[in-house]
């Protein structure tokens, strides 16, 4: 799966889901690579994904208010004369730097899709058109780590050395890759007990007993 934004000023993001990897590349205007990183599914738990917007419309209603304050004279004056004047081309010059402005803030500042992992955090543009696409981006890539740490560490060998497994399937179940049964059911399979909680008995402490 792939994932590409482009953003006024400040280059191409390029993600890129990989069969044991998440792939990011960012480039300026120029096309030259400003960060690039290949980060392995073991480091990317846990996913997070936010999404911000906040309009200061505190900022823009004043700036809206002295717009019509300057226009209202050369358009006035249009209308009477039918001929456009200076002042109307520069108000809407003016108009046009103001709403390059905010559009560029508003891709930068104030609507921002974040994708945060384990070690790595990333900032892109929220805009409204890809929203569903990078909703389903952080689904698939948390589907395809728990899904690839699944199969790559979710197995254990009860002949083999007890506690680094047992510290395996302590890390998956923390990660939330394996449920508490499956958890459970594999720490029972190295150890051969139910549970390493001690039982108690007259005020004594006993172990756990095994299972056959």
């Amino acid at each position: 799966m792939i994932f590409t934004q482009k953003q006024l000023f400040l280059g191409t993001t390029h993600i890129a889901l990989r069969a044991e990897s998440l792939y990011v590349c960012k480039r300026n205007p120029q096309g030259v690579a400003t960060l690039e990183a290949e980060v392995p599914y073991e480091e990317i738990l846990p996913v997070k994904a936010i999404e911000q917007r906040y309009i200061p419309t505190n900022q823009l209603l004043p700036m809206a208010l002295l717009l019509v304050f300057w226009g209202y004279g050369p358009w006035r004056e249009w209308l009477a004369t039918g001929q456009a004047g200076f002042p109307l081309y520069l108000w809407w010059v003016i108009l046009s730097v103001n709403a390059l402005t905010i559009w560029i803030r508003f891709e930068q500042q104030w609507s921002t899709f974040r994708l945060q992992t384990a070690h790595l955090a990333l900032t892109l543009a929220g805009r409204p058109w890809q929203r569903k696409q990078f909703r389903a981006l952080v689904a698939e890539l948390e589907r395809r780590t728990k899904a690839y740490l699944r199969d790559e560490y979710g197995q254990v060998n009860p002949l083999g050395f007890i506690e680094p497994q047992l510290r395996r399937v302590a890390w998956l179940r923390e990660l939330e890759v394996l449920s508490g049964p499956e958890a459970q059911a594999l720490s029972t399979r190295l150890t051969g007990r139910r549970s390493n909680a001690p039982l108690k008995s007259m005020g004594q402490e006993l172990e756990s007993p095994y299972l056959n």
